[in-house]
């Protein structure tokens, strides 16, 4: 059994124009063409049983219109694939945060998705408080994007370790998921300043950690915290699969990380 905490598709009339404005932002060649039939097609060649899309929005003006989307699709009653809903830092000069998060729980939507990368903003600006404080008041999960992305300046990262510390130390209520194992390419900083600490990663795009590194901030951060991920279309779970096999062959750390640490955290059995 495994969920897939971190994917993403785009609508069919969309998915393709936007993969391609998409990998070559990031110099990244994607698996299939972005839609909904893509990643099911890679979860069942690589035995995923749920995923959770969790769309970015990467202006304030798509964040409705996203998440409407996303409450209608759950709506639908998919089986397989589950929608997070989108908050952008400057949401706040169209609409009202606490409203449109309280929208997304009244509707059954789980928990949103942030990226400091895309959106230009630092995890631990006061801005957006009242994001995470009506997600933790909540119970709503942020995933969050952490530490580099090949799109932009990799020495001028804003979703840094350090700074996701400080919002977990802040809001030691909030739900929150740092994809990448807590900082995509920064996983020093990330084991130097968030290992232990109330905060979930996810495997998300890691099969380029070395395996020491990766085994030992699971180790010591806690299995019971660690979410497989993938970030599909640009890694197949596949691939983050076999990298889970060769570093935890034990049953029990890789059920936590396949599955029952995303059932809890969700709320949900599958």
């Amino acid at each position: 059994m495994i969920i897939d905490i971190h994917t993403h598709f785009f609508p069919d009339e969309m998915a393709e124009k936007t993969i391609r404005h998409l990998e070559g932002l990031a110099g990244v060649k994607a698996y299939g063409n972005g839609d909904l039939l893509s990643l099911r097609q890679y979860m069942k060649e690589d035995g995923v049983d749920l995923s959770v899309n969790v769309p970015a929005a990467t202006k304030p003006q798509q964040v409705i219109g996203i998440n409407r989307r996303m409450v209608e699709f759950n709506r639908a009653g998919n089986k397989d694939v589950i929608c997070f809903g989108a908050m952008h830092p400057y949401f706040n000069t169209i609409g009202n945060f606490e409203d449109e998060i309280k929208y997304l729980y009244d509707n059954g939507i789980k928990g949103i998705k942030m990226h400091p990368e895309y959106q230009q903003f630092y995890p631990d600006d006061g801005r957006v408080k009242k994001v995470y404080k009506t997600c933790a008041e909540l119970g709503m999960i942020i995933l969050f994007h952490a530490g580099a992305d090949s799109a932009f300046d990799e020495d001028d990262v804003k979703g840094t370790p350090q700074r996701f510390a400080a919002v977990a130390e802040a809001y030691p209520n909030l739900k929150m998921i740092l994809a990448h194992m807590g900082g995509y390419r920064l996983w020093d900083d990330a084991y130097r300043y968030l290992a232990g600490k109330n905060v979930f990663f996810d495997t998300a795009f890691c099969d380029e950690m070395d395996d020491t590194a990766f085994t030992n901030i699971i180790k010591d951060h806690g299995a019971d915290k660690i979410l497989f991920g993938s970030d599909f279309p640009w890694e197949r779970p596949a691939k983050i699969i076999s990298k889970i096999e060769k570093c935890f062959p034990q049953g029990d750390i890789k059920e936590k990380i396949y599955h029952t640490n995303a059932e809890r955290l969700l709320g949900i059995k599958i």
